[in-house]
């Protein structure tokens, strides 16, 4: 009985293209969001604003590209998943997908409300300042803080379980689920 493997089905070149460069913007700009506010001293310093500035012009880039890949996605058909994947495992992969996209959306979005409660210009890659979401208001600036540092977390931790679930999939089931994306 021969026993070849099908060969494997990879995502699109422009969808791996779409994956690896926001994973290369995403991830540094979440771990800048995370040192300027959690590890560097609450003070102004010339160094956070410069921090925060570079922050601010990559974070509503990342809106654009989401909304592109997922016209992308809506138009390509991914590879399909293989029979040997449990149901309960396709369904995480489903909502683990569904979060991320969502939070790759709601975390630039947030930070654009933030901004513009704050009455703060809302820049995009140096080339353009978008318009405010919403009106400067002060009161609201404590809820739009914890709103955008909370997704964050939130995609973060999707961040973190994703890399883990292609690692294990990768060098603890040894199958070629990661390959799809390579």
């Amino acid at each position: 009985m021969d026993k070849t493997l099908p060969p494997i089905q990879r995502y699109s070149l422009v969808a791996r293209i779409f994956h690896w460069s926001m994973a290369a913007i995403i991830i540094p700009l979440w771990l800048l969001g995370f040192y300027v506010g959690r590890i560097m001293p609450h003070a102004a310093t010339p160094q956070k604003a410069l921090l925060l500035l570079i922050h601010k012009e990559i974070g509503p880039f990342i809106i654009v590209l989401t909304v592109l890949r997922l016209v992308w996605r809506a138009t390509h058909r991914p590879p399909a998943m293989s029979e040997e994947i449990p149901e309960e495992e396709r369904l995480a992969v489903q909502v683990g997908h569904f979060g991320l996209y969502a939070m790759m959306l709601v975390v630039p979005l947030t930070g654009w409300v933030r901004s513009s409660v704050h009455g703060l210009p809302i820049p995009m890659m140096w080339v353009v300042n978008l318009p405010p979401l919403a009106h400067k208001a002060p009161v609201f600036v404590p809820l739009v803080n914890v709103l955008h540092q909370f997704s964050s977390w939130i995609l973060g931790v999707l961040i973190a379980g994703h890399v883990i679930a292609a690692l294990l999939h990768r060098y603890g089931r040894k199958d070629s689920i990661m390959d799809r994306m390579l």
